[in-house]
């Protein structure tokens, strides 16, 4: 059971060059996290889960020089992988080597985000495992987070945000890749790009990032202006009736706080009184699950919660 109190948008910041963030260190473990800074939010009325698409294309897919194949095996030596996630305004690639791997990792992954090779058999694939995560593992096999992802739905029905960041499965059956590279041209851009860079790397290599990022289109920032959420006048649900012996909960309302505002602090205390996400120690947890043996988990949110399953 998963108790959503509210969900806030995160501010889109603008810029209109990439932001690079380093923080060097000693550690011979290097990270690199690059984020664009577009996400759900930004899929046309009309393609739900076209951000979602073209995000894991770029990160489980060749690039212009190498195939899916030969890129996962380049990668197997160096014990490294690139990791993609996205949500409602973010699109995170995350990458990590030893620094003796750094140059010929970050090529590759560079590669995956600057010069894609665009094949039909990854674009059929990656589709295919949109399509699958939507049916399969949200709608049969997960009624916690369906039940978390059809509330937000509930609160920001005809809003940007009120659509599953996989989008429909109707829409991902028509989507093309030729609307996934116009997708990539418009919103992979210099404006929402954001670079980040630790461990004990070299100097010369956050220049070499630096000007490979800035060969970007320089585009402009996505807008995250968002229509207030309908007016909650009586309690409403949404019941989806399912064979199944497990039962998932979310109850959630609209605020407008965000994390700088003077009501965080105390919204933070009082989540953390009643558990945040995985927390044994929090109130609802131990009067449902431990006292009273009820169920598996109960938790508090104060925002939205991206990959809750696996964070």
């Amino acid at each position: 059971m998963k108790t959503t109190l509210l969900l806030l948008t995160i501010s889109a910041l603008a810029s209109a060059a990439p932001r690079f963030v380093e923080l060097p260190g000693k550690s011979p473990l290097i990270t690199l996290r690059i984020v664009f800074t577009t996400g759900a939010a930004s899929d046309p009325q009309d393609k739900p889960g076209l951000a979602h698409l073209t995000g894991e294309l770029l990160g489980n897919s060749g690039t212009k020089d190498l195939t899916y194949k030969q890129l996962v095996d380049s990668l197997y030596p160096m014990a490294a992988s690139i990791r993609v996630y996205s949500d409602k305004e973010m699109t995170t690639f995350v990458g990590e080597t030893h620094v003796d791997n750094l140059d010929r990792f970050y090529g590759l992954m560079r590669d995956a985000i600057l010069h894609p090779g665009w094949r039909a058999e990854d674009f059929a694939r990656i589709k295919d495992d949109s399509l699958n995560a939507l049916r399969v593992t949200l709608r049969g096999n997960n009624d916690e987070e369906l039940g978390k992802e059809e509330l937000y739905n509930l609160l920001y029905a005809g809003r940007p945000y009120g659509h599953e960041d996989l989008g429909t499965a109707s829409a991902l059956g028509k989507m093309t890749l030729a609307d996934v590279q116009g997708f990539y041209r418009q919103h992979y851009t210099q404006a929402n790009a954001i670079v980040g860079i630790a461990g004990g790397y070299p100097a010369s290599f956050a220049e070499q990032v630096k000007r490979d990022f800035a060969t970007l289109p320089a585009g402009t920032p996505d807008r995250f202006d968002m229509p207030a959420p309908a007016e909650v006048k009586h309690n409403q649900a949404t019941l989806i009736d399912k064979n199944t012996r497990s039962v998932a909960w979310s109850f959630g309302y609209p605020i407008s706080v965000k994390r700088g505002d003077p009501d965080y602090p105390a919204l933070l205390v009082a989540s953390s009184w009643l558990g945040q996400h995985r927390e044994s120690a929090g109130r609802l947890f131990i009067h449902l699950r431990e006292l009273r043996g009820l169920n598996y988990g109960d938790y508090a949110y104060i925002e939205y919660f991206p990959r809750g399953m696996f964070r």
